[in-house]
């Protein structure tokens, strides 16, 4: 009887151990497909698609209110990442989601299809209306992927659930197992103990799996409110804090504060360090901030360079501490990957009582504030006033006048000359550029001329001036030369060589009668294209000029590295060069440079004949300003060849 014992317990086992295999297999089984699901759901494709269609849009829309090439870049950029989300939606887990539901369908192949059509658009996204045909495109799109997005989370928890049940009935049934092995272990106890050790290692699993359903829920819940990179919360979270902030302190009354932070020079890390090292800074000035913060505040990068710091019940001295302490701690240079690296930053301010602005205005404040600190030279920080709204505005306005405007009826080109002060006769007319046609009146050069700069217009205006400049010199004596401005940013983003050959040979103008007057702002980088552009211009026959000499960086190596035809003593040296002797003796020492170098010395600025005497007596070759003519219209500057009382008077 005990062999038949021992022989049913044996069976019994056998049998158990059999379905102790089936069932791990069926946890095995079980365990893939949620896995798959707890990483590769359709709710988180939705979710990033949606996520980058928005974000897509609100650069078009930023890029309506200020078109800039790096918006231009990052635009193209959001595109072709939601280009790739659409493809993920046409594949994989998402098409059996899409499957058979016309709604679905019908909303993918929309996209895909406006996504499409805005290919081209993009890729000239210069060209008027573009933009704004691409967000009449997006528009109508934006709920119904929204709606999709929901669809999709519904049906992930749908299959998780699914998933969860099956499992739990097969742990329910292996436990029963499990049961049965220890009644029968007091028989089989070497057997059952091997058993044991499967049995533990089945729970582990099963342990893990839920787990990771847990972990993948927070994940997306953590995903849908937090930067990937690193790890702050995004636009979404700041959005509802500020709401939050700005309604507790309507009731208690507190302060809210915004800060606005943007990284100075960082697209130049990018640049020429590479997308890694720039992703790594971007995690180390995080950590500083948050440093720096503490528990003061919360928080955010809403993309790119830009950070923002929401502070609550901090008034405006402990702003202004905090202000200075993360430009201090930011700036301090990084070793990133082996490289060392340094960037600065610049910080704009708004603050809010009680009812004083919602999220958008004060997001808005923080970034005018942080216009006018880049403006003011960078590294630097500045708190919102009303006026900024008003400089912003303007600036606005003129970039728009300035990209619209047809050079030939807009513009204006005055003439000054430079005067021989030994022949008392014209050598030189001065070409200088005025706008007063514009919505805003009469536009002042120091205005219009950086934001052109800034905007790349001074390539096209600049090559303009030159040829209508060159043009007006056949007007004139043919021993009187013309002298343009050009920008270092005419050399930087054109071929100026090519500008200038082309203008020569369509206007006849000889080359010897053409000067170039640039500062000392183009030689600042050591730049061997800007070197070479120069030294071909010179070979042409063309004269170059330094302008502004004396000033800002003024240094002798510019002079050992290329010769001028022309030096032009800064004005700021002739103001008051009668009681102020080092300001005479500066000017008697640059005169005796540029004699030792052989090149002609113009004094700018000369406003009395006090001050032309003292040029003059120190030997300095050349003179220009108010004394002898303003700069005048072209249908003046005749005129003045037939009118030169000041000889009378020069010594």
């Amino acid at each position: 009887m005990f062999r038949y014992l021992k022989g049913g317990l044996i069976a019994t086992t056998l049998a158990f151990a059999v379905a102790a295999g089936y069932l791990s297999l069926l946890i095995f089984q079980q365990q893939k497909p949620l896995s798959h699901v707890s990483r590769y759901d359709v709710a988180w494709s939705a979710s990033q698609g949606v996520n980058e269609f928005i974000r897509l849009y609100q650069r078009i829309t930023a890029f309506q209110n200020m078109r800039t090439q790096e918006r231009i870049e990052d635009i193209q950029l959001r595109y072709e990442i939601l280009k790739g989300r659409v493809n993920v939606f046409e594949s994989g887990f998402f098409a059996d989601f899409t499957a058979g539901e016309s709604f679905r369908e019908d909303v993918i192949v929309r996209v895909a299809k406006a996504v499409e059509e805005m290919e081209g658009l993009v890729a000239d996204l210069d060209e008027p209306g573009h933009a704004s045909a691409i967000m009449a495109l997006m528009a109508p799109l934006e709920p119904d992927l929204i709606r999709l997005s929901s669809e999709a989370a519904y049906f992930t928890s749908v299959k998780i659930s699914e998933y969860e049940q099956d499992l739990l009935q097969v742990h329910r049934t292996f436990m029963a197992t499990a049961l049965g092995f220890i009644l029968f272990g007091l028989a089989l106890a070497a057997v059952l103990a091997f058993q044991n050790r499967t049995l533990a290692k089945t729970q582990s699993r099963l342990t893990d799996a839920n787990k990771d359903l847990k972990r993948a829920a927070t994940d997306l819940a953590h995903m849908a409110r937090h930067d990937l990179l690193t790890g702050l919360p995004n636009r979404r979270l700041l959005r509802e804090f500020l709401e939050d902030g700005v309604i507790e302190g309507d009731r208690v009354a507190q302060d809210t504060t915004v800060m606005c932070l943007d990284l100075d020079d960082f697209k130049h890390v990018n640049d020429t360090l590479g997308h890694p090292v720039g992703d790594a800074l971007l995690q180390e000035v995080a950590s500083r901030i948050k440093k720096s913060v503490d528990d003061k505040g919360i928080i955010a990068r809403l993309g790119g360079d830009e950070f923002i710091v929401v502070l609550k019940d901090l008034d405006v001295e402990a702003s202004s501490v905090l202000a200075e302490e993360l430009i201090e701690s930011i700036s301090w240079p990084y070793m990133i990957d082996g490289h060392d690296v340094a960037i600065g930053v610049s910080v704009g301010l708004a603050q809010t009582k009680s009812n004083e602005a919602d999220w958008d205005t004060l997001l808005s404040s923080a970034d005018s504030a942080l216009y006018s600190a880049k403006a003011a030279g960078r590294g630097s920080y500045r708190f919102f006033e009303p006026e900024m709204d008003v400089r912003l505005q303007r600036k606005r306005l003129l970039e728009l006048a300035l990209r619209t405007a047809d050079y030939e009826k807009d513009f204006a080109l005055h003439y000054q000359p430079i005067v021989n002060l030994n022949s008392k006769k014209i050598t030189t007319m001065e070409v200088l550029l005025r706008w007063p046609h514009t919505p805003l009146g009469n536009v002042p050069p120091d205005e219009f001329i950086p934001l052109a700069e800034q905007t790349g217009v001074i390539v096209s205006l600049g090559a303009w001036l030159l040829k209508k400049a060159c043009k007006t010199a056949s007007r004139l004596p043919s021993s009187v030369n013309i002298a343009v401005n050009v920008s270092a940013v005419q050399f930087q983003r054109s071929d100026i060589v090519d500008t200038v050959t082309k203008v020569l040979r369509e206007t006849g103008l000889e080359p010897h009668r053409l000067e170039l007057e640039v500062t000392e702002t183009l030689l600042l980088e050591e730049n061997s294209d800007v070197h070479r552009a120069l030294r071909k211009l010179r070979a042409l026959g063309i004269r170059v000029s330094l302008d502004d000499f004396g000033t800002g960086y003024s240094s002798l190596a510019y002079l050992r590295k290329f010769t001028f035809d022309k030096i032009k003593i800064d004005r700021s040296f002739l103001t008051d060069m009668e009681s102020n002797p080092a300001h005479r003796a500066i000017i008697d020492a640059i005169i005796g440079l540029t004699d030792a170098l052989g090149v002609v010395s113009v004094a700018e600025g000369v406003e009395t004949w006090d001050q032309l005497q003292l040029v003059g007596d120190s030997g300095c070759d050349e003179a220009q300003g108010y004394l002898f003519s303003k700069p005048v219209p072209e249908s003046e500057m005749l005129r003045l060849f037939g009118n030169r009382t000041w000889t009378q008077r020069v010594a």
